[in-house]
C-alpha cells in the first residue's frame, strides 16, 4: 500500500493543474466514456466478482491516466469492486492534452451550479448505462473525486437517484442552486481537505459538511493540517477506513 500511496501522492498533487498526463504502469481496459473523445480506464475486481463500481473523477487539466495510481492504491481495499477512472467530459481550456468536467472560463459563483449540474447529469447518465451493462443495481456505485472531480462527486451525492453507496470528496467544494431540503439524502460522504490548500481553501469543505448534513447526508469531515492541494498516504488510509466502515459486507 505505501509504495502505491507514494505514487498516488505524486500524481494527485498534479491532478488539479497537470499539463502532461502520466501513463499507468500497465495498460488497463478501455471503454467508451460519456464523450466520444474521452476514455474510461478500468481495473477488474481482485475477487473476480463485480458487485459494485468505484468511479474516480480527476481534477481539472488532468486525465484518466493520471488518476490510475489512486485506483491501484485503493483497489485492494474493495476486492469486489471494478474500479473505473473516467476522462473529463471536455478538453481542458488550457489547450493541453488534459481534460475537464466543466469550463472555468468566465466562471462565477452564480453560473457555477449550472455548469456542475450539466456535467453531473451527463456522468449520471453514463453511470446508469455502465451499471446496467454489468447487471448491477443503479445504487451500486461509489464516487471519488479530486478538486473539480470532487465538486462533481458532491453534486452527484445530492442529486443522483438512487443515491450512491458512498461519496468521497478530496479537496472539493459544493455547488448548490436550491435551499436545503432536510431528509433529501442519506448518502455517506467523506470530505477530505488540506488546511494549507491554496487552490480550494479548506473552508469550502467545512461549508459543504454543514450543507450536506442539513440535507440528511452522513458526513465525515477530515482536515489535514499540513496538506496543500493534493493527496498523500494519510489521505488514502482515511479513504480506505471510510470505505471499510461504510460499504455493505455483501
Amino acid at each position: 500500500m505505501r509504495a502505491h500511496a507514494v505514487a498516488a501522492l505524486l500524481v494527485a498533487l498534479l491532478a488539479g493543474c497537470s499539463r502532461t498526463p502520466a501513463s499507468p504502469p500497465e495498460p488497463p481496459a478501455m471503454t467508451d466514456a460519456p464523450k466520444p473523445t474521452a476514455r474510461v480506464l478500468t481495473l477488474p475486481p481482485a475477487s473476480g466478482r463485480t458487485k459494485l463500481l468505484v468511479v474516480l473523477l480527476h481534477g481539472v487539466g488532468a486525465s484518466a491516466d493520471s488518476f490510475m495510481p489512486i485506483a491501484r492504491a485503493l483497489a485492494p481495499a474493495v476486492p469486489d469492486a471494478e474500479f473505473v477512472v473516467l476522462d473529463g467530459l471536455h478538453p481542458f481550456d488550457g489547450g493541453t492534452q488534459g481534460r475537464q468536467w466543466f469550463s472555468l472560463q468566465g466562471i462565477t459563483e452564480q453560473n457555477r451550479p449550472a455548469r456542475v449540474r450539466q456535467a453531473g447529469a451527463e456522468v449520471s447518465a453514463w453511470l446508469d448505462g455502465a451499471l446496467k451493462e454489468r447487471g448491477l443495481g443503479a445504487e451500486r456505485v461509489v464516487l471519488l473525486g479530486f478538486s473539480q472531480g470532487a465538486i462533481l462527486a458532491q453534486w452527484l451525492a445530492l442529486h443522483r437517484q438512487p443515491a450512491p453507496l458512498a461519496v468521497v470528496s478530496l479537496s472539493g467544494r459544493l455547488a448548490v442552486d436550491a435551499p436545503a431540503v432536510p431528509g433529501s439524502t442519506s448518502v455517506p460522504v467523506l470530505l477530505v481537505h488540506g488546511a494549507r490548500d491554496p487552490v480550494i481553501p479548506a473552508r469550502f469543505s467545512e461549508e459543504a459538511a454543514r450543507e450536506l448534513e442539513a440535507r440528511g447526508a452522513r458526513v465525515r469531515l477530515r482536515l489535514f493540517p499540513t496538506l496543500a492541494h493534493g493527496v498523500d498516504a494519510a489521505v488514502l488510509d482515511e479513504v480506505q477506513r471510510f470505505l471499510a466502515d461504510t460499504l455493505p459486507a455483501d
